[in-house]
């Protein structure tokens, strides 16, 4: 693997015809990438008044952000932004997110991160913050997960102005179907370079993809005239997995409530102060999420999934191709499968898993990781091992008189050391309801 010395954010530009926006970057002025994205819509009316001002300056902010997924390649110390000026706080900004975004790679990959994020201002473009007018319309960007369902359901059944948007693959179609909402495709071309390099044993790994899809949206909202980006990150998106060095590590940094309001603050100084994002189920923790999906998302029991392997990208955008929608072997699967467990059938669990997990006896050390009694919580978008013990407390008392393998595990090395008083505490905090400011009040009162 050849070492770069810097990397440069070189330049970007946009189509107004063909809605595509083009990031252009660079190890060394050696290896260069661009990325395509397509913000067309045959459905959506696009706004009439567009500003290249407005636009640029939206655009500036996406191109800082989708760097990561070259960078990571080989984490170079200087970073060169040749395509706008950054300010002092938004350099503060920039280096505390990439250090919380990268904690999980440079922890996995033991890459020491003193020496990171050190920024080279190589330019005398200036941001034009320009207002602009924005309609009240509500965007819901849905995945095929049980929480994005969750958030169209409240709000389909409220009459809201409500479209759904999804990025990169069709997979979620389904779901929008079911849903009966408008689909809306923004298609993301990574650049081929990224699969060549990562062939010959470049650095590789997860990207919180949330927190691009956040300044994308941006743009989405600028077009086509939506005022609320309403996300479906629940609380217990906000705990950490494991420390190293200064800092915790979060793999979900980017569905935390801290990001979402340094992120909003962001917003409001740089582009707009109109347009609002925020997560409608920050109040609740998974469990609740999970009992009003068992309510409310029957109908998508055959069509959703919280597997990321079997829909994990191989290369140029292809998927791993699998009949099922679940891998029953990963942390998010059993998860999943757990915290659902109390609120569904035996039926249900083969429709929607195939299988009970609790009987797989090869999974017990995942299990374990899950509920923190072996090594760290996984680096996964998995949960509190509260919800983990509550759940499969729920499945003994409600589903199993003979105790399948998992859950003899549980009894044994879990609940027999837990008092009742220990359960009724657990219980409480899982369903309390959490109000934050962050949630706008006119969506607060329609939702909690």
């Amino acid at each position: 693997m050849q070492k770069y010395n810097k990397f440069y954010f070189k330049s970007f530009e946009f189509n107004q015809d063909s809605l595509k926006a083009s990031f252009h970057y660079s190890f060394d002025n050696d290896e260069f990438f661009e990325e395509v994205i397509d913000f067309h819509s045959e459905i959506w009316e696009l706004r009439g008044d567009l500003d290249a001002e407005i636009i640029d300056n939206i655009l500036f902010h996406i191109h800082i952000a989708l760097w990561i997924s070259y960078y990571k390649l080989c984490p170079t110390n200087e970073l060169v932004v040749e395509s706008w000026i950054l300010d002092d706080y938004q350099v503060k900004f920039w280096k505390k997110f990439y250090i919380n975004w990268l904690w999980e790679f440079l922890y996995t990959n033991k890459i020491s991160p003193e020496w990171l994020f050190d920024f080279k201002i190589n330019t005398e473009k200036k941001y034009i913050k320009k207002e602009f007018d924005i309609k009240d319309k509500y965007l819901v960007p849905v995945w095929w997960w049980k929480d994005s369902i969750v958030s169209i359901e409240l709000l389909k059944n409220k009459n809201l102005d409500l479209c759904v948007f999804w990025t990169n693959d069709e997979l979620k179609s389904d779901t929008a179907k079911i849903a009966w909402r408008q689909i809306v495709l923004i298609k993301r071309k990574l650049s081929e370079n990224l699969f060549k390099l990562n062939n010959k044993w470049y650095y590789n790994w997860h990207v919180p993809i949330t927190w691009l899809i956040a300044f994308v949206l941006e743009l989405v909202m600028y077009l086509y005239n939506y005022k609320y980006t309403i996300l479906s990150n629940e609380r217990s998106a906000n705990y950490w997995n494991t420390t190293w060095k200064w800092l915790t590590i979060n793999h979900q940094y980017s569905k935390s409530l801290e990001f979402e309001k340094d992120f909003w603050e962001y917003v409001w100084i740089y582009i707009s102060n109109k347009i609002k994002y925020f997560s409608l189920l920050r109040w609740l923790y998974e469990t609740k999420i999970a009992e009003k999906f068992s309510s409310v998302g029957k109908k998508y029991f055959s069509s959703f999934s919280s597997c990321n392997w079997n829909f994990k990208i191989l290369n140029k955008l292809s998927y791993i191709k699998s009949q099922k929608r679940w891998c029953n072997t990963c942390p998010k699967c059993i998860f999943v499968f757990t915290i659902l467990r109390p609120y569904i059938t035996k039926k249900e669990v083969l429709e929607i898993f195939w299988e009970d997990l609790f009987e797989r006896k090869d999974l017990e050390k995942i299990f374990k990781e899950l509920l923190w009694i072996s090594w760290i919580k996984p680096l996964e978008c998995v949960w509190e091992s509260e919800e983990m013990i509550y759940s499969m407390y729920l499945s003994i008392r409600d589903h199993y008189k003979t105790l399948p393998y998992i859950l003899e595990i549980f009894k044994k090395e879990v609940l027999n050391k837990l008092k009742e008083a220990d359960i009724n505490k657990i219980e409480k905090k899982l369903d309390r309801i959490y109000e934050d400011d962050i949630i706008p009040s006119e969506i607060k009162q329609i939702v909690i």
